[in-house]
């Protein structure tokens, strides 16, 4: 049983690498390290903090950097009195996955929790009681992973909340249509409020408090924003209160949610979340706090990512044309009426990794390219990895996503490039690399912190990304709306509480309705359960 891979902390894992070096540091002390055979050492400016300076600087991307400039498998980082193991190869993270309970991914929970959500000491007692021994009682925690895993594998329960994810989209996207003139916006502004309307009303239904409280987007943003301040500021209160005021928001609008009963014509996966709350003794204001997890993970990724995967399919005359004859050829047409009104076209979404190849290699590379996450791992107990690497109890691994995206022995010399047809299976002499070593695509994590919510983002995205490359024209536009040239912005690659990175400064386009004759109604296609 894979004892803790709770999608909110998957999506975050890149906060945990500074929580264990603060909480552990302190909690576990030091003690005389064995030299011999341990990975190779990086020196720090500054000793005890250099390397976490960095870190809090320029999130994870700073691993890249020393994994790029000294190419070792594995070397250590010493921080705050502790080892920190950084993992460059795909070989080794798969001997760290295989093994779980000598590499623990759960107890980094009882560190983080507490601080992110705003739990009190009971609930705390009661969601890390028992994290580490999933073969005996159960508790809150491995209980919600196995929610996590049964509601969001295929089946009923995930296509429910995808379908309500793109009815929500396509009533954006509607509206968008009827702009005779087009609109001039902040492109991902645009696409945050999309996501955050879709994907809350996937998990929370008709009494869904982010529809019918449109302030709460921000204060969403707003938490995330702070989240690293709220996570290691010694008076979050003071020193993260935007943040912290966002939070409380949030949990507030949770709480009456859930006391109203919204949750009962909500997603299976929230109703299954609350019933095991008050299975394992949480009030209902904890079971609140917990629920920022659900909102976190579905959003905080998926907005960025749809961002990305647009940026380059439009700044890219030729693979829009690509593209948009890819899904020429596979949506449905439906004429209704002589005169051309009424016509219908469908895009069916259960068939993209089928009929839809192009689109979802970008979707992939866009992960690839763009994901600077970083998984984290305690050794329990003294071990050597890989029948070569001596690491001690105590000691913190770290499974960096974007130094491995770098490395050309997996992904060819232009590593460090943009190529939206490199995971077409006839386009890279690398495909059998990466089929016998899965370990080298980091975006959702692996082992016992993989996300469940893979599925529904794929999905989510990918058909948002089919809907408004099929129906609208996008160019760049200046601050007065004169048409420029498509340049990708930079990156926000400090902010360490995402695995993708929110561009950098405002994307202004220019979005009309594409004239193609007569009149159609686009519609989603879910299969046979249309």
């Amino acid at each position: 049983m894979e004892i803790l891979d709770y999608p909110s902390l998957g999506f975050v894992s890149a906060t945990l690498c500074v929580i264990a070096f603060v909480g552990f540091a302190c909690k576990l002390g030091s003690r005389p390290r064995e030299t011999s055979h341990i990975p190779p050492i990086i020196p720090q400016a500054i000793p005890f903090v250099g390397h976490l300076i960095e870190i809090v600087k320029h999130g994870f991307g700073y691993l890249e950097h020393l994994g790029a400039k000294h190419k070792h498998r594995i070397f250590t980082l010493q921080i705050l009195g502790k080892d920190v193991h950084v993992v460059n190869s795909p070989d080794l993270i798969m001997a760290v996955q295989k093994t779980p309970r000598i590499y623990d991914f759960s107890v980094f929970a009882t560190t983080m929790l507490p601080r992110l959500f705003d739990l009190d000491k009971e609930a705390m007692k009661l969601a890390s009681t028992n994290v580490d021994h999933p073969g005996g009682s159960w508790n809150f925690i491995v209980e919600t992973s196995r929610i996590f895993h049964r509601c969001l594998s295929p089946g009923p329960s995930l296509e429910k909340m995808e379908r309500a994810a793109l009815t929500a989209i396509l009533g954006h996207l509607d509206e968008l249509a009827s702009k005779p003139d087009g609109v001039v916006l902040d492109l991902f502004a645009w696409l945050r409020t999309m996501m955050t309307v879709s994907s809350t009303e996937a998990l929370y239904g008709p009494q869904n408090p982010f529809t019918k409280r449109p302030e709460l987007e921000q204060a969403l943003w707003d938490w995330e924003r702070d989240l690293t301040r709220l996570l290691l500021a010694p008076a979050p209160a003071l020193l993260a209160r935007k943040g912290y005021r966002a939070r409380s928001r949030l949990i507030n609008a949770m709480n009456d949610y859930l006391e109203r009963r919204g949750h009962e014509t909500g997603s299976d996966l929230t109703k299954a979340r609350y019933q095991a709350g008050l299975t394992y003794g949480l009030s209902v204001p904890n079971i609140a706090r917990f629920e920022l997890g659900s909102i976190m993970g579905v959003l905080i990724n998926s907005t960025p990512t749809l961002f990305w995967m647009l940026a380059h399919i439009y700044s890219d005359a030729q693979l829009l044309t690509d593209v948009r004859m890819e899904l020429s050829l596979r949506r449905t047409n439906q004429t209704t009426a002589q005169d051309g009104k009424n016509n219908k076209r469908t895009i069916d979404t259960t068939t993209f990794r089928q009929v839809s190849p192009l689109l979802l290699s970008i979707y992939q590379e866009t992960l690839r390219f763009h994901t600077h996450n970083s998984s984290s791992r305690m050794v329990t107990q003294d071990t050597i990895l890989a029948k070569q690497y001596r690491l001690q109890a105590g000691s913190i691994i770290q499974l960096p996503g974007g130094a491995i995206h770098a490395l050309p022995s997996i992904w060819g010399a232009d590593a460090h490039e943009f190529q939206p047809r490199r995971f077409l299976a006839s386009s890279t002499p690398h495909a059998d690399k990466m089929k016998l070593r899965p370990a080298a695509f980091r975006s959702f994590g692996g082992g016992v912190s993989l996300c469940p919510g893979r599925h529904f983002a794929a999905t989510e995205i990918c058909a948002a990304a089919a809907m408004l490359v099929s129906r609208f024209e996008m160019v760049a536009v200046d601050a007065r709306g004169e048409r420029v040239e498509w340049r990708l912005p930079a990156m926000q690659v400090g902010r360490i509480t995402s695995s993708i990175p929110l561009p950098k400064g405002d994307v202004r386009v220019r979005v009309s309705a594409r004239k193609e004759g007569g009149e159609w109604r686009w519609e989603f296609g879910f299969g046979g359960s249309d």
